[in-house]
């Protein structure tokens, strides 16, 4: 039982602060299950599982009376959801360190960027025509979401701001809906493989979905302008941490 709830209150403060900032609750929750002796496929899938859970409450919350994009959120998850079965498949054959600071890297120098640029993400601006780049970008976002997914939020939601002139609430949403599709087909990937243990995934879920639930409905209540302080924040802890492998 001390466990169950030592699970439960890991998930939901780990995800009430990434629902509400846009960083990434895996990153938290990831190296968290691994101390508890769970193998790093059982720890990344039991995220998955989580993740396909909580997003959809918090998309909910952020996307409440705000215009959705479905074709753009169509082609987003169609195009990322076989990089995100492929991405699964190959957890256990790469070398998470690695990869990580290079993602680490990315994010980074993208938050600087926005730093430099008061109003991005505040406000919503006119979309650029198109959204074929989005969709492509989706492929590479998808894999990566299969295989770790720590940080994909922060650069997804950058590029919604940046390709549809949404704000970061919006773009939140947005990115939500879109990695409930993709954590589903890689949880069950994981599944499949064998990657799965219900006494982490019950409680680890139960208690995402109530930081998930939390977090959104604080990030609303602040507005974008507030969250956007949050989110750069976050995203500079969450770069650094990847860069020194923290």
């Amino acid at each position: 039982m001390a466990r169950t709830l030592l699970i439960f209150a890991i998930a939901c403060g780990a995800t009430l602060l990434s629902a509400m900032s846009g960083g990434s609750s895996s990153l938290l929750t990831t190296p968290t299950w691994i101390a508890l002796g769970v193998p790093l496929p059982v720890a990344v899938g039991t995220d998955k599982i989580a993740g396909t859970f909580w997003t959809l409450v918090g998309a909910r919350n952020y996307l409440h009376r705000r215009p959705i994009d479905w074709p753009l959120l169509f082609g987003m998850i169609g195009a990322g959801i076989v990089a995100a079965v492929l991405g699964a498949l190959v957890t256990a054959a790469v070398d998470p360190e690695r990869l990580e600071r290079i993602v680490g890297a990315i994010i980074l120098v993208v938050v600087v960027g926005v730093g430099l640029r008061p109003a991005f993400g505040a406000v919503e601006t006119a979309p650029r025509p198109g959204r074929g780049p989005l969709v492509a970008l989706a492929v590479p976002l998808g894999f990566y979401e299969g295989l770790l997914g720590s940080g994909n939020s922060i650069v997804t939601t950058l590029l919604l701001c940046a390709g549809r002139g949404f704000d970061l609430l919006r773009a939140l949403g947005h990115y939500y809906l879109i990695a409930a599709a993709w954590c589903g087909v890689a949880a069950t990937t994981y599944w499949a493989q064998g990657a799965f243990d219900a006494t982490l995934a019950v409680p680890a879920t139960a208690g995402a979905v109530v930081g998930g639930y939390l977090g959104s409905r604080l990030g609303n209540r602040f507005g974008a302008r507030a969250v956007r302080g949050i989110f750069l924040l976050a995203g500079t802890i969450l770069a650094t941490k990847l860069l020194l492998g923290w």
